[in-house]
């Protein structure tokens, strides 16, 4: 009944974004709160002043969640993902983020993929255009202010050239232009660390070494396996769904799925980048490609016979998450 309502083209479903996200999150404020994950990016000292107060960290991890998740629905139903508006993605975004952050809060990362999210609208707009110098240039500008606050999103560069190259004719002004947008932000950061004589804090990694290392996925609670497990198995489910389309599928909608999918493995990219730079997994890496191929897979329920079956199970799988760091359940 949920996912007929979510995948139906009714707008009030979208209540369910913030009453989802502040019902999980807002008990956090009366107890531990939540504990941000602190990699010494250059993002991190703006939020060092919201890390000094668990109320600040709880709300704007909330408002950051939200805004996410309605971008994310804005961005799948505007480009045809699907061929009516559903509302699937938001609740997606909004109950992955959520559980995620929970286990993993990173608050840079949170923001900058609010900035990928602009970046990938502007992209998908790329679609038989004669001229698209200003799409490309806006995109690459919007991913490369997601870099900035999430330094690892440099494997973002790295898929908007190949989708490029995939998808357009050579033209070398469509290749460069991005490119020079991309750098655009870091010049502003540059010259803000040199107005404010801070040139000597221009690492964008620092990596800890130590000799005593604890594998990071097995200090999971079973709550938190569980999840990951359903988790795997929906995207793995949703993949052979999102990557063959139907035969009367229009050809904006394979150039759309096909830009994705290069973003969004230009997104495992980058947590393995982040991995081999800061010696930690970073798991809200992954949220879009979560959001948006488990989501086209939910939203496409009345085609396959597990569809409702693993939506419910990953709903389970997340209440669950949230009553154990509650301490509700043991």
């Amino acid at each position: 009944m949920i996912l007929r309502s979510l995948a139906s083209n009714q707008p009030y479903t979208l209540i369910a974004v913030p009453v989802t996200v502040l019902a999980a999150l807002l008990p956090a404020v009366w107890q531990t709160g939540l504990v941000p994950l602190r990699v010494d990016f250059p993002a991190d000292e703006i939020f060092q002043y919201v890390y000094r107060s668990k109320e600040a960290v709880v709300g704007l991890t909330a408002l950051l969640i939200i805004v996410g998740a309605f971008v994310s629905n804005g961005v799948f139903n505007r480009h045809e993902f699907y061929n009516v508006p559903v509302y699937v993605p938001a609740v997606m975004y909004a109950m992955t983020a959520t559980v995620l952050s929970v286990i993993q809060l990173s608050l840079p990362l949170l923001l900058a993929n609010v900035f990928l999210l602009a970046g990938l609208n502007r992209q998908l707009q790329v679609f038989r255009q004669s001229r698209v110098l200003a799409e490309y240039f806006e995109s690459g500008f919007w991913f490369g202010m997601a870099a900035v606050f999430f330094p690892p999103y440099l494997a973002l560069a790295a898929g908007l050239w190949v989708t490029t190259l995939v998808t357009r004719s050579f033209h070398w002004r469509e290749h460069f232009l991005p490119l020079i947008a991309f750098s655009v932000p870091f010049l502003y950061w540059l010259t803000w660390k040199y107005w404010n004589n801070e040139m000597d804090s221009l690492v964008l990694f620092r990596k800890v070494l130590t000799y005593d290392i604890q594998g990071f996925f097995s200090s999971f609670s079973w709550a938190e396996t569980l999840f990951f497990l359903v988790a795997i198995i929906c995207l793995g489910l949703a993949l052979p769904r999102y990557l063959f389309l139907a035969d009367r599928a229009s050809n904006k909608a394979r150039s759309v799925k096909s830009v994705f999918l290069i973003m969004a493995l230009s997104m495992a990219l980058a947590m393995v980048l982040g991995y081999l730079l800061v010696l930690k997994w970073v798991l809200l890496t992954m949220l879009l490609p979560i959001t948006f191929v488990g989501g086209y897979w939910f939203t496409n329920y009345r085609y396959s016979l597990l569809a409702p079956f693993a939506f419910y199970a990953y709903c389970t799988a997340a209440t669950l998450v949230m009553l154990h760091f509650y301490h509700i359940i043991p």
